[in-house]
């Protein structure tokens, strides 16, 4: 399992990609609490805000990749 996470939140070179371990954390919180808010709270679900927000994770997420690569590439650190 630890080598799964390891190379799951690393990049090619190593280092933690923090936007990618932020985007793990942040998804792990907003399951949590709409379970919460579902279960515990008695709370009615709505699959329509739930993906709207789930979306709006993966797009920042994509957007802090997309900034990621091209700070690297500015860098002259790009594997590719």
């Amino acid at each position: 399992m630890g080598s799964f996470l390891s190379r799951l939140f690393n990049s090619a070179d190593r280092t933690v990609e923090a936007h990618i371990v932020l985007t793990a954390l942040g998804v792990i919180g907003f399951v949590g609490l709409s379970a919460y808010a579902v279960v515990a709270r008695g709370q009615a679900w709505d699959p329509a805000a739930y993906g709207a927000g789930l979306a709006a994770i993966f797009a920042g997420t994509g957007a802090a990749g997309w900034a990621a690569g091209l700070q690297r590439k500015a860098q002259g650190d790009s594997p590719q």
